[in-house]
């Protein structure tokens, strides 16, 4: 496992880069199968043959971090942890190290706000929400970002039953009257049902938190049901009770 952070320490400020790197490996092996030297490394990472005998003390601080971020590159890790890497990177470390993980063969886990690099690499996103938990999201920033807005539109327009006429039983009279009770129970059923579409929304949005506690997302999707099928079954009795009340005018 490599890891790498803004902030790096180095060893002996006498050291040559070379020797630097060298320390760490003499060759890294491609996903292909090829060699490639210290050498050959450090000019893939922007430091010429005379530079690489220049002590580390003598480095600026942007020729330093690429310096300990080819370090742990040289270790060949199988797994890449990179931490906020595009805060205080040069754009020509970054160029370099874009060029790299386009060619590593191992996984790579960054921690970033950086949209564009997510865009550029990520496969899937693990956010981080507001209650604490961890959601996963496939695919990069952008992708993450669509899914969000998907799911607010969801929370504020949740599903809604049409009301469909419900067909009279063919042993009632055409025009029937409505009794005390059912014009009570109309316009309880505006309120019944307003409740429980709200309360479809909270389940939908707790569903939304649920990351990846399965136990409890199978029990909100349980509730869920319920709701749902309790709420279809107000509408259409809303929707014959109304058809009623405008029968009679």
């Amino acid at each position: 496992i490599g890891y790498f952070a803004q902030h790096s320490e180095f060893p002996d400020s006498n050291m040559r880069v070379l020797e630097y790197i060298k320390e760490a490996n003499n060759y890294i092996e491609t996903a292909d199968g090829q060699r490639i030297s210290a050498a050959q490394m450090l000019e893939r990472f922007l430091f010429p043959p005379e530079l690489q005998w220049v002590p580390v003390s003598k480095l600026s601080g942007g020729e330093k971090r690429r310096l300990y971020l080819l370090r742990v590159l040289m270790t060949a890790p199988n797994v890449l942890l990179l931490d906020e890497p595009t805060n205080d990177l040069d754009i020509p470390t970054l160029s370099v190290l874009e060029d790299y993980l386009d060619s590593f063969a191992g996984a790579v886990i960054a921690v970033s706000h950086d949209r564009y690099f997510l865009d550029r690499f990520a496969q899937k996103i693990f956010a981080l929400e507001q209650d604490g938990s961890i959601k996963p999201y496939i695919g990069g920033y952008s992708d993450y970002a669509e899914a969000l807005q998907e799911e607010s539109a969801q929370q504020a327009q949740p599903a809604k039953a049409k009301p469909v006429a419900a067909a009279k039983p063919a042993e009632e009279p055409a025009k029937k009257k409505m009794t005390y009770g059912e014009r009570l129970e109309l316009e309880r059923l505006d309120q019944e049902i307003a409740r429980s579409e709200a309360e479809l929304k909270m389940l939908g949005a707790e569903i939304n938190q649920c990351g990846s506690d399965f136990t409890r997302l199978a029990d909100l999707t349980k509730q869920q049901e319920a709701v749902q099928q309790k709420l279809d079954e107000m509408v259409d009795r809303w929707a014959y009770l109304s058809e009623l009340a405008e029968a009679e005018g």
